[in-house]
């Protein structure tokens, strides 16, 4: 049996946990990851300094937390959305597109930490295994997909990994276009490129 009080620790100790992730996805949003002092950290939470030693150890540590807590966030909604898209393939890849276009993943903090870590990715290795374009998680998923739509086409002329390969890039040059030109950014043409490739690759999935 829990202790009283057991449960509102650790309440709390996940609730502090949490605000340091969140106060330095802030800071590096306003400030670059270059500029991230543990002391601008603290100022946006008021927490004590023993805090980040208590949940991170090190600031460093706390960083690749912030990262991980980012690349889970954005796994888990293309996950949910695959999830409610059923088995066909074409609402699979619907609903990829659809999510990585949904503000609650394009938006100009996400991006702002997501191209920092990005930046810093080759000189911090411990980065680059939650912003890599390649993880192969979501390679995986488009590919399967990819291989569904050819094998239900039939597409005898598309090679799946090809097709693959030239969806991820798409999309990862229109968050960069975002990341760049957020109020100039355009959501529902965006989509619309991609689902350009989707009608080109697999017209009849994709048709009008």
């Amino acid at each position: 049996m829990d202790k009283p009080g057991a449960k509102g620790r650790e309440s709390s100790k996940e609730r502090h946990r949490q605000m340091l992730i969140d106060a330095t996805a802030a800071a590096i949003a306003e400030h670059g990851l270059a500029q991230v002092s543990v002391s601008r950290i603290l100022e946006k939470t008021g927490l004590s300094r023993g805090m980040i030693n208590l949940h991170f150890a090190t600031k460093q540590k706390l960083l690749v937390e912030v990262a991980r807590h980012y690349s889970d966030q954005y796994i888990g909604s293309w996950n949910s959305a695959i999830a409610a898209a059923g088995p066909r393939p074409e609402d699979r890849l619907r609903a990829v597109i659809e999510a990585d276009f949904d503000p609650s993943v394009l938006n100009r903090r996400t991006m702002a930490v997501w191209f920092a870590f990005r930046g810093e990715a080759h000189s911090v290795p411990d980065y680059m295994p939650f912003i890599d374009s390649r993880e192969a998680r979501m390679n995986r998923v488009i590919y399967g997909i990819c291989t569904d739509l050819c094998a239900q086409g039939p597409y005898p002329d598309v090679d799946p990994r090809r097709a693959a390969n030239s969806f991820i890039a798409a999309l990862e040059g229109l968050w960069t276009d975002f990341h760049l030109h957020p109020d100039d950014f355009r959501r529902e043409e965006a989509r619309e490129v991609v689902l350009e490739m989707a009608r080109a690759y697999f017209p009849r999935h994709f048709r009008g």
